[in-house]
């Protein structure tokens, strides 16, 4: 069984399906404060690319600059949603994972947002990011695992999380919620 650590500095795309929630704040007023996980920890991806799948450990994101990353639609920049920079973009790491919340701008592509989360045509979430440490597990006959098996330990930046169409995790969400639900 052969294990290798890697340390890299590409910029990484992973896309996961999320349970998105929009939240109402009054009872006359739609709400707009989209929120979820954009990534959880301990969950393996569908695999990647074919060949293999991979799992962030807690912990991964402790010192990842989120300084000024972005929410966009599906990693196009021309669709920005927030940012932490401005402070429209809150990103935690909790227990689960990496939590963003945010309020649907009012433009175009923030009103289909909104739309598309409530409808439930949207429901998933990607991130962008660097990894700085990884570990990997490679498929071969005395582990029959069939894929490679990749645990990120530390991601070094963050560039965007994305509202998107396709997901490589299954178990990262994105809702719009009522306040109700938050209590």
């Amino acid at each position: 069984m052969e294990s290798k650590t890697i340390i890299a500095q590409e910029i990484e795309v992973r896309c996961q399906i999320s349970d998105i929630r929009i939240e109402q704040r009054s009872d006359d007023a739609e709400g707009r404060t989209i929120s979820g996980y954009a990534a959880k920890f301990d969950t393996w991806s569908q695999p990647i690319m074919g060949w293999f799948r991979e799992q962030i450990r807690k912990g991964a994101f402790d010192e990842c600059d989120m300084s000024d990353a972005i929410m966009c639609f599906n990693h196009n920049i021309d669709d920005i949603l927030a940012r932490t920079s401005s402070q429209t973009l809150t990103l935690t790491v909790d227990e689960v994972g990496l939590r963003f919340s945010f309020d649907a701008p009012n433009t175009t592509r923030g009103n289909d947002v909104v739309e598309w989360i409530r409808r439930g045509d949207v429901n998933k979430c990607s991130f962008r990011f660097v990894v700085e440490k990884d570990e990997w597990l490679y498929a071969d006959e005395s582990n029959s695992n069939e894929f490679d098996e990749r645990t990120i330990l530390k991601i070094s930046r963050l560039y965007d999380c994305a509202l998107v169409v396709y997901p490589a995790y299954k178990d990262t969400e994105a809702s719009v919620r009522h306040l109700e639900e938050r209590k």
